[in-house]
């Protein structure tokens, strides 16, 4: 593959990089296929739409695009004929806004819709023997059948009646409101394959209530089960996570693993049907630790085994092979990403990849054995790849687009916590900085706060920066996922305190290096990386020219429980923890001028946040509008990140504008287009 001209000069150019966001492999193993994200024709909007990838072994095939949908498609799954399922938005002549799932043949032809619903599909899984298809759904809780269900949607869009009368929490999640519908599992007979009108007759299998809400569905086998992680509110606002079995013919649910105090969730369902990978989280507070422990729950014999008691990292996905014997996961690893393999006999995990590589979307090629997933780095989007578990050799697979050139050089260094435990860091540094022509340095703080700075970002892209001649240090403190347990131990309880100190060793130590201008430097953050970001602010006089934080816990009193995330922030976020660790306390020592960027629909860290750091960040300065150093860049549209084209171009315009102006003295433009 090879290297193009850096877009990274080019704000424009950047933002209007095609992406790949997607990848999936069929059942069959014999169809590989891309999500690939691109402009609209106004250039106001992203599209996505299906690419088939060349796949197996010699293969001469050139990636092909499969659907050309003028708002963009989402990939559902595969038929095991191999057809592909997608949902999408397009001109059908039904007079309604009812998302709409095509079948695009496997033999070729025109996608047509095989189903629809007012509320969208989720989670759509296929029995690999049966074919039969489960999804999940939102149903009204008033509905009295599928028609009445359907009713109640049409009048509620056709009134713009918009009013959800809540008996519990939580009442949203991230960007979007929990209900007005509760989601539920539907269930269908495969499509006949000699039909080409066959429509997917949806059968609702659960009546869950609104204070249950379902994720994760998977389907077996056989068809005859359908497992799925179920959390439900116990009382006032604790909920607990279940995992639980709902029989297909009759409808009858099972609770498989439940606790109080902790929540399970379902990860993976063997291949076989004859076990399930789960994840245990206690329920955490300022002295119990996020951690993750993972057990085989086996389906004979509903015993729960521990396993991969080697390995202290978070699993993300997952896939089985057919005997059951080995389960392929990728996990945080050491400032990386890795593809591990789990032997469910021995409870044993090992690393199979090296480098400096982070790995998502992983799937088993069940023909060859071989895996398939995409591969990104700091340095390098995602693109696909090939990994043989034997040889454990990793290759290119072709993909329609090419990876940018980065205008600079990534190094990493550790240096040694306060506690001795060794700290990492990556380093991006611009051609040709060194100790005649240093280059000044930002230090962004990623969020989570449990992450890690370990892949490829086109939302927080350090090279945009490195183009303008900044180095761009990003830290991995402690509370960072992949270095075990003991790293997010470490941090846990003192949310401004270990992390804190980590982060400005790591700081300190990289003004020391040659091709560092040590006085000129900036901090920026989002998230918790917004609210270290705030913490730095208040605890650091003048050491940095100015501080950005973007969707940031400015008041964690009032943080937690406002979050959509009340129950666990709440819990961690105590009266002591608050009494020590709140960045609003220190508002009168900041000196150094801050952005404060925000976006309204942000439901993790509502838009109160923002509003009280500006408003009490003006309170404290004192000054007039024309004297003041800080800035607020509002976004009305906007969630906890900044996802549609125009608005991020808007944000790196003017978070590159507010440093150069504070860090470099250079009075770049801000947008022309900002109010």
């Amino acid at each position: 593959m090879t290297k193009h001209i850096s877009i990274f000069h080019d704000l424009t150019a950047f933002v209007a990089e095609p992406r790949l966001t997607g990848l999936a492999l069929s059942p069959g193993g014999d169809r590989l296929i891309a999500v690939r994200s691109e402009l609209n024709n106004k250039k106001n909007a992203y599209v996505s739409a299906l690419w088939e990838l060349p796949n197996g072994e010699g293969s001469t095939a050139k990636p092909r695009r499969l659907t050309r949908g003028l708002e963009g498609e989402a990939l559902a799954g595969f038929t095991n004929d191999g057809d592909i399922l997608f949902t999408a938005k397009r001109e059908t002549g039904d007079d309604d806004s009812e998302q709409r799932l095509f079948l695009l043949p496997n033999g070729g032809g025109e996608a047509r819709v095989v189903a629809k619903r007012h509320s969208g599909f989720a989670g759509l899984s296929i029995a690999r023997e049966s074919g039969h298809i489960a999804l999940v759904s939102g149903v009204h809780p008033h509905a009295k059948d599928a028609e009445d269900d359907a009713r109640i949607a049409k009048e509620r869009e056709d009134k713009k009646f918009t009013g959800i009368l809540h008996t519990g929490y939580p009442v949203r999640a991230w960007d979007h409101d929990l209900g007005p519908t509760v989601s539920q599992i539907f269930v269908a007979e495969p499509l006949d394959a000699e039909d080409d009108d066959a429509q997917l007759e949806l059968r609702q299998l659960t009546r869950f209530a609104p204070y249950e809400r379902v994720s994760g569905a998977q389907i077996s086998s056989d068809g005859s089960s359908v497992y799925a992680t179920l959390t439900r509110t116990v009382h006032g606002t604790d909920a607990f996570s279940t995992v639980i079995k709902v029989d297909v013919e009759s409808g009858k649910v099972t609770t498989l693993a439940e606790e109080d105090g902790a929540h399970h969730m379902l990860e993976a369902v063997s291949p076989a049907g004859d076990y399930l990978l789960l994840a245990r989280e206690q329920a955490v507070s300022r002295t119990v630790p996020l951690k993750l422990e993972y057990s085989i729950y086996d389906l004979g014999t509903h015993e729960r085994t521990a396993t991969a008691t080697n390995f202290s990292d978070w699993i993300g996905d997952a896939t089985i092979t057919p005997c059951g014997k080995n389960l392929y996961f990728t996990a945080d690893h050491e400032g990386r990403g890795g593809i591990f393999k789990l032997d469910t006999e021995e409870g044993t995990v090992e690393l199979l990849t090296e480098g400096k590589f982070h790995y998502s979307h992983l799937a088993l090629d069940e023909r060859s054995g071989t895996l398939v997933a995409l591969q990104d780095a700091i340095d390098q989007p995602p693109l696909p790849v090939r990994l043989d578990p034997d040889t454990r050799e990793v290759s290119r697979i072709d993909a329609p687009l090419e990876a940018p050139e980065v205008p600079g050089d990534l190094t990493e260094f550790s240096i040694e916590a306060e506690d001795g435990t060794s700290m990492r860091s990556w380093l991006c540094v611009p051609s040709g900085a060194n100790a005649e022509k240093p280059a000044p340095l930002l230090l962004w703080i990623h969020g989570g706060p449990f992450g890690s700075w370990n892949s490829w970002s086109w939302r927080w892209n350090p090279w945009t920066a490195v183009a303008r001649g900044y180095a761009v240090l990003l830290p991995d403190p402690a509370i960072s996922t992949g270095y075990g347990q003991q790293m997010i131990d470490r941090g846990w309880d003192q949310l401004g305190g270990s992390p804190f100190d980590d982060i400005m060793r790591a700081t300190k130590a990289a003004l020391e290096r040659p091709e560092i201008d040590e006085t000129k430097k900036a901090a920026l953050g989002g998230s918790y990386g917004g609210y270290m970001a705030n913490w730095v602010a208040g605890h650091t006089g003048d050491f940095f020219d100015c501080i950005v934080t973007h969707a940031s816990l400015w008041n964690i009193d009032q943080f937690r429980h406002t979050t959509d995330a009340g129950q666990h922030w709440g819990a961690h976020l105590d009266d002591a923890h608050v009494a020590e660790y709140n960045p609003a306390d220190s508002v009168g020592e900041i000196v150094a001028p801050m952005l404060v960027i925000h976006g309204d629909k942000d439901y993790r860290v509502p838009i109160g946040e923002g509003l009280r750091l500006w408003y009490e960040l003006l309170e404290a300065s004192g000054k007039s509008p024309e004297e003041n150093p800080h800035r607020f860049l509002y976004f009305p549209n906007e969630n906890h990140w900044v996802l549609t084209p125009n608005n991020a171009f808007t944000w790196y315009s003017t978070v590159l504008a507010f440093v150069d102006r504070h860090v470099k003295g250079v009075e770049t433009d801000y947008p022309d287009l900002l109010g």
